[in-house]
Formats: C-alpha cells, structure tokens, sequence
C-alpha cells in the first residue's frame, strides 16, 4: 500500500509538470469468494446394480470429507438413513463442531477396493479406509489437537428408496 501511495504522488507531480490529463488511480475491487459446494453425485450412482452401489458409497465418502472439511452437513444428512447410527454420529459431530466454532482439517478418508455382498434388502460394501493425518478443535474456545492418521476396516450397507441409494449402516469391521 505504501509503494502505491509513492506511485500515485509521483504521478501527481508529474502530472502538474505537462499538459496530460491527472492520472487517476483505478479502483480495486475485492477478489470473488470462491463457492465451496459438495461434490457432484456421479451418474453411476444413480444406477441399480452393483457397481452403482459402488459409485454411490465412493461418492459418500467424497460428501463425507466435505461435511467434515466444512460443516455442511445438508447433503450428507440427504444420503444417510435417520436410521444410520453411525451416520448420525458423524453428521452431529460436524454440525455441532462447526456451530461451536469448531473446525476439522485434515483427516480425509481414502477407501481402496471395495467388496459388495448383494442381498435382497441392502447391499454390503466393506473396505480399507485410510484415514490422513488431521487437527482440529472441538470449539472455538478449546485447544487444537492432532490426530495421526490409521488405516482401518470400514463397512457401509446402502439400499435404495424412491430417491436413490441411501446408507444404512457405517461402521468399523463389517456390519450385517
């Protein structure tokens, strides 16, 4: 600012000096605020087979590192089953974190292959999620803390209603 301010004097100066116009200085306005969205359901996750079943929990777990990295628990909540205790779990833990001025940073969750048991009701997809380095605060007055990463077993059971799939189960081993 104080280098702008030389230059704009210096411009003034010379300006007096000759027959141009007085330079004027151009106004500035405010970089745009990037819009932080969730991720995009792929196509194949709207489809009824076992590899949009696939897809789906892939995408979920997209929404999931949202909901987390944000608080935005609104699409998340849209995917999960009231029924879902584990999903609730999450969703509460973000939402109050963030009404508490809370914040995650970190900690992603990256799943690797997944393997699907098809019964007649839900579907069960159970895979290795890896789980990145975090930190994060539980409000706005508490301390950061530090979470190192694991790698652990994590199971999803989805079914799907009028509105798509939809998770009904998460936890950790396999869930039935």
């Amino acid at each position: 600012m104080r280098f702008g301010g030389i230059v704009l004097v210096t411009a003034l100066l010379l300006g007096a000096c000759s027959s141009d116009p007085e330079p004027v200085e151009p106004t500035r306005s405010s970089p745009p605020t990037p819009t932080v969205t969730p991720p995009a359901m792929p196509d194949q996750a709207r489809e009824d087979t076992p590899e949009g079943a696939a897809a789906f929990v892939k995408h979920y777990v997209d929404v999931f590192n949202y909901a987390a990295s944000t608080g935005d628990v609104e699409e998340l909540s849209r995917l999960s089953s009231p029924a879902c205790e584990g999903c609730q779990s999450y969703i509460d833990l973000y939402r109050d974190t963030y009404q508490a001025g809370g914040y995650f940073k970190g900690g992603d969750w990256t799943i690797g292959d997944l393997s699907l048991e098809i019964e007649s009701e839900q579907t069960f997809l159970t895979t290795r999620v890896d789980v990145a380095d975090g930190r994060g605060r539980s409000s706005a007055d508490s301390t950061e803390t530090a979470e190192s990463g694991e790698t652990t077993r994590v199971s999803f059971a989805a079914a799907r209603d009028s509105e798509g799939w939809r998770v009904q189960q998460l936890g950790l081993g396999d869930v039935k």
